[in-house]
C-alpha cells in the first residue's frame, strides 16, 4: 500500500479524452436515437443513421449499443428512465445497509450504504444515465449485495442483474462469476437460473448482431479496438471521472480511487473471495481494454466499488495485528462462516 501511495503522489498519468466543448457526445447520440425511436423509426435503423452522420464506428456490431435503454426511454422518456435509476440506487443503499447483518458490523453497514449513496449521485443527471454503464452499474450494486449478503435470495438477484446485462454487456463478468460461485456453494437451482439468463442474453445479442450488421454499408467506420493497455492508471482514472472523486486534485483523486481496493481485501470467507474476484477482475478489464476516451467504463463499478471505503477500518485493524504477528482469523470481526 505504501508503494501505491507513493505512486499516486509522484506520477501524472496521461489525461482522458473527452468531446470538445459544444461537440457531439455519446449522451447526445443516445438521446437522439431514443427520440427517433419514439417517432416510430426502428432502433437499428435510427442508430445506424446517427452513428454514420456523426462519424461513430459501426463495426464490429457491438459498437452499436443494445437497444434496451433507448427503447425504454423512447416509451417513458429520459426523466422516466432516470426515476428507474433512482429507484435502483435506493435499493442498492438499502441492500448494502441491511443485507450483511451478522457479517459486517453496524457501522460498516451504515458506511456501505453511505458509500453507495455518494457514489450514486450521478443519478441526478438524466444525461449521465444515458451512458449505459451507469444504470448497469446500479443493477450490479443491488445484485452484488444480494449475492454476498442474502445468498439464498437469488430469485431477485438474477433478474436485477439481468436488467443490467441487457442494458450493457459489461455486466456479463458478474453473471459468469455468480454462476461459478453458486456452483461452488452447491446451489444448483441458482446455477440453472444464471445459465438461463446467460443463454437468453446470448440469443438477444445474436439478434442484435444480425439487425446491426444488416445496416452496414461500404465505408462505415471500423472501431479502433479495445487494446489500449492503459494499466493501473487507466483503471484509476476511470473510477475518478465517473465518481465525485473528480472534484479532487489529481494526485489525491488517484489515491482516493485506489483506497477501496485495500478495503475489499479485508473481507473474509467465500464472500470475500467472490468480492475480490469481482473487484479485481473489473479493475484488470478496464486497465487492459479501455481507452482514454472510454473512461466511462468506470461507471460499471459505480457505486458498488466505493463500498471498499467502508471496509478500510477493518483492513487497518487486520494490518495492525498482522504486523504484530497475530493470525487474521483471530482478529477479523466476521463470525465463523462469513
Amino acid at each position: 500500500m505504501l508503494a501505491v501511495t507513493a505512486w499516486c503522489f509522484s506520477v501524472t498519468p496521461p489525461p482522458i479524452k473527452t468531446a470538445k466543448k459544444g461537440g457531439y457526445t455519446d449522451g447526445r447520440l443516445y438521446h437522439d436515437i431514443a427520440a427517433q425511436v419514439a417517432q416510430g423509426k426502428p432502433y437499428h435503423q435510427a442508430a445506424a443513421e446517427l452513428h454514420r452522420a456523426h462519424r461513430y464506428p459501426l463495426k464490429p456490431f457491438f459498437t452499436m449499443r443494445p437497444p434496451t435503454e433507448m427503447e425504454i426511454s423512447a416509451v417513458i422518456g429520459w426523466k422516466g428512465f432516470q426515476k428507474l435509476c433512482i429507484v435502483m440506487l435506493v435499493a442498492g443503499i438499502f441492500t448494502w445497509a441491511i443485507a450483511h447483518e451478522g457479517r459486517l458490523t453496524g457501522a460498516e453497514r451504515f458506511l456501505a450504504g453511505a458509500a453507495v449513496a455518494v457514489g450514486g449521485t450521478a443519478v441526478s443527471s438524466d444525461w449521465l444515465m444515458a451512458l449505459q454503464e451507469y444504470p448497469a452499474g446500479l443493477c450490479i450494486a443491488v445484485a452484488f449485495a444480494g449475492v454476498i449478503g442474502w445468498p439464498r435470495q437469488w430469485w431477485y438477484v438474477v433478474p436485477v442483474l439481468g436488467a443490467g446485462l441487457f442494458i450493457r454487456e459489461l455486466a456479463l463478468p458478474f453473471a459468469l462469476l455468480a454462476a461459478v460461485y453458486a456452483g461452488w456453494n452447491r446451489r444448483w437451482v441458482e446455477v440453472g437460473a444464471w445459465a438461463a439468463l446467460i443463454a437468453a442474453w446470448g440469443v438477444f445479442m445474436a439478434l442484435h448482431a444480425q439487425l446491426a450488421m444488416a445496416q452496414w454499408r461500404p465505408g462505415d467506420i471500423q472501431s479502433q479496438g479495445w487494446h489500449a493497455m492503459q494499466g493501473f492508471s487507466g483503471f484509476l482514472k476511470a473510477v475518478i471521472y465517473t465518481t465525485p472523486l473528480q472534484r479532487l486534485p489529481l494526485h489525491w483523486a488517484l489515491f482516493g480511487a485506489a483506497l477501496p481496493l485495500a478495503g475489499w481485501l479485508a473481507l473474509g470467507g467465500r464472500e470475500g473471495i467472490f468480492a475480490n474476484l469481482l473487484v479485481w477482475g473489473y479493475a484488470v478489464m478496464i486497465a487492459m481494454f479501455s481507452r482514454p476516451d472510454t473512461f466511462y467504463w468506470g461507471a460499471i463499478m459505480n457505486p458498488w466499488y466505493l463500498v471498499g471505503y467502508a471496509l478500510l477500518p477493518r483492513a487497518m485493524v487486520q494490518l495492525y495485528w498482522a504486523i504484530r504477528g497475530q493470525r487474521r482469523a483471530e482478529v477479523a470481526p466476521l463470525p465463523a462462516g462469513a
